[in-house]
């Protein structure tokens, strides 16, 4: 018997590549944390509109980054309800997973870490 690997096996990657990594746990819970105190206070958005105005001057910011900032100046714009900032911004979606790749645009609307 032939004990050698065939060809497409011995040569491919040890470790496949998912297409989607699972958001931690941890990233979720600020996540979940920020949107919490901007449902108690919804006057908060004002920080996350200082946020977003600080973030878009910034020239060094990457390509995803500056996606992130335009996704939540057009959801500020056409809503400012928490509940629905919250169902947009968790939604376990594309759409979603945009949404959360800058967590710096919430920095500041809650009281102090838990």
């Amino acid at each position: 018997m032939n004990s050698r690997k065939p060809y497409f096996t011995a040569y491919r990657s040890p470790r496949p590549l998912s297409r989607q990594q699972p958001q931690p746990a941890a990233e979720l819970a600020y996540f979940e944390r920020a949107l919490d105190q901007l449902q108690q206070a919804p006057e908060r958005i004002a920080i996350v509109k200082a946020n977003l105005a600080h973030y878009e001057r910034q020239s060094h910011l990457p390509k995803s980054a500056k996606a992130a900032i335009k996704r939540f100046q057009y959801l500020l714009s056409v809503t400012e309800d928490p509940l629905e900032m919250r169902r947009w911004i968790l939604e376990d979606s594309y759409e979603g997973r945009k949404f959360r790749q800058l967590p710096l645009l919430l920095k500041g609307v809650c009281d102090s870490p838990p």
